[in-house]
Parts: C-alpha cells; sequence; structure tokens
C-alpha cells in the first residue's frame, strides 16, 4: 500500500483508539536506531523473490485445523502468534510478521534459522523493542505505521495479520491466501479487552478491503478454487 494511501487510514485509525501518534514516532526512532541499515539491506534482498501467490497465516484460533486440511504449496508468512502455531504443525514461514505479542522464543529461534522478520515499532511496544531486539540475528526489516524514520519502511497495515498482507503486496505477490483469519472470534489474550480487538479486526477487514481494490487478490485459503 503506497504511503499517501495507508497515512489517511493511520488518522482515521488514531483517532478511533485515541492513540498518541507522538509515541508511535518515539518508537520507530528507536527502532531504526537499532537497526541501522541492516533492514534496508535485508528488504533489498527480498527483490523479486516473493512468488505471485503466498500463503498468510493470522492467530485467529481456527489456524491449527484450517493448515490441517489445506494442501500448503505456496510460501508460508506467519502474523506473530500464528508462528507457535505453523512450527508446532511443523510448518517453516519464510516470513514473520510481528510486534513482539506472540511467544518471542519461536521466532527467535526461527531468525537463527534464517527467516525474515518484519519487526513493527509502535507507541506501545518500546520495552519489547529494548528487550527482545537483540534475540533476531537473522534477517530483520524494521516496520512503522507513521511516516517512516530512514531504515524503516511502511507499507501500511494496523494488526499483524492485515499488516503481513500489505508487505506481501508490496513485495509482489499477486494472490495473497488467508488462514486463521477470523474477524468475529478474536483469540482471547490475558490482559486484551475483546472489544477492542474486535474493533481492530473490524479495521484489518477495511484494509484487506484496500488491499484488494489495488489489485491483489485476498482471498480464504480454504475457497481458492483456482487451478493449480
Amino acid at each position: 500500500m503506497k504511503l499517501e494511501t495507508w497515512l489517511p487510514i493511520y488518522e482515521r485509525i488514531c483517532d478511533d483508539f485515541k492513540f498518541d501518534r507522538a509515541k508511535d514516532v518515539r518508537s520507530a526512532q528507536l527502532l531504526a536506531e537499532m537497526i541501522g541499515d541492516r533492514g534496508t539491506r535485508t528488504l533489498a534482498g527480498w527483490k523479486g523473490r516473493l512468488p505471485a501467490t503466498v500463503l498468510v497465516c493470522g492467530g485467529s484460533p481456527s489456524l491449527a485445523d484450517e493448515v490441517s486440511s489445506i494442501e500448503i504449496k505456496d510460501m508460508v508468512i506467519a502474523a506473530d502468534s500464528a508462528t507457535t502455531v505453523l512450527v508446532e504443525a511443523g510448518i517453516h514461514p519464510e516470513i514473520v510478521v510481528t510486534d513482539l505479542d506472540g511467544i518471542i522464543e519461536d521466532q527467535s529461534e526461527l531468525s537463527r534459522k534464517g527467516t525474515t522478520l518484519f519487526l513493527h515499532a509502535h507507541g506501545d511496544n518500546v520495552d519489547p523493542l529494548r528487550r527482545y531486539f537483540g534475540d533476531f540475528p537473522g534477517p530483520v526489516v524494521g516496520t512503522c505505521q507513521c511516516p517512516p524514520p530512514p531504515g524503516l519502511v511502511n507499507f501500511g497495515g494496523f494488526t499483524d495479520g492485515d499488516r503481513a498482507a500489505c508487505i506481501c503486496a508490496a513485495l509482489g505477490a499477486r494472490k495473497i491466501l488467508l488462514a486463521g483469519f477470523d474477524f468475529d472470534n478474536p483469540s482471547e489474550k490475558v490482559g486484551k479487552n475483546r472489544d477492542v480487538k474486535l474493533r481492530k479486526l473490524e479495521w484489518a477487514r477495511k484494509i484487506l478491503d484496500a488491499v484488494r481494490a489495488e489489485g491483489v487478490t485476498v482471498v480464504n485459503a480454504s475457497e481458492d478454487t483456482a487451478a493449480p
């Protein structure tokens, strides 16, 4: 998603949730300082590597059942907490999109094995960024949701799942298959307000519609009827 398309959506999200934009900026600047030119080099390495069709896995409770019932023949991208479910199923994601809200040990282990992490900075995860950044020795790209400082990128996206779709579209995917996306039944997390999560998922739905509007096919993997 182009920045000029994303930023008006971002402003509406900030107004909806009363987010402090200055906190987003500070978090982005912190990540930019830590990542240096590492993210730019990693991103350059992905140029031309993403296939036309990818499978993006979200963190809904249905993910384990979904991945066990579909034939996985495309590159797999995990959205944060989906990482652990995939690892337990013996599936190796090539990319993990995370704001450090999932199980860090699993993401760190994949990083050591060469999985690329798209590490996201926002106003509520400054402490996790400081605490865990050093746990990712593999390729890393830094992202943010505000205007990006040098060294970070902003492909659009609000939740890890729809951000993963935005990243894939920006890297060249023309069809994005979804697994583990349930906009009505979010995963329960300790300390997380379910009503707020539902509102976030409604924004995620809108953002995926915006990706579709840019000419990218976005469809549930279980409903994909295209010939192999």
